[in-house]
């Protein structure tokens, strides 16, 4: 493993233990939900079922992307080529999340807080990538 890849690895599994803190807001009663809500300068929450279940879901969302992450990492040797395609999705969901934060009226500090360091995280993952020498050749050499 050279330097690169050591780094690679360290980064996805930083990530997937970063990403696995979200398990904690699944269980968040409602009014920590709110006073983070008002504390975010966001307003007062709206306390309905709808956005319960969607601040719980979508934090679990964040909390299994953590947990695949985190095993990719785990097993390397496995799963390393699924590097990539975990740094596109980064990207996309980077992206994404600024076009849905801009639609949403999101504070602008969260807006550019939010999709512009998780694309250009994913963007570094595959620079590192590909840094580690670890295409299609390497995998061959690998095996």
């Amino acid at each position: 493993m050279n330097k690169y890849e050591i780094w690679l690895r360290r980064l996805v599994w930083l990530n997937g233990a970063f990403l696995l803190i979200a398990t904690l807001a699944v269980f968040l009663p409602v009014p920590v939900m709110s006073r983070i809500h008002e504390l975010l300068g966001l307003g007062s929450f709206p306390d309905s079922a709808i956005t319960v279940y969607l601040a719980r879901s979508t934090s679990l969302l964040y909390a299994v992307h953590g947990a695949l992450t985190l095993y990719v990492a785990i097993q390397w040797d496995l799963f390393y080529r699924l590097v990539p395609f975990l740094a596109l999705l980064h990207v996309l969901i980077g992206v994404c999340l600024i076009g849905i934060d801009l639609a949403a009226g999101m504070p602008g500090y969260w807006t550019w807080l939010e999709g512009g360091p998780i694309a250009c995280f994913g963007l570094f993952l595959l620079w590192l990538y590909r840094r580690a020498g670890l295409g299609v050749a390497s995998s061959k050499a690998r095996e």
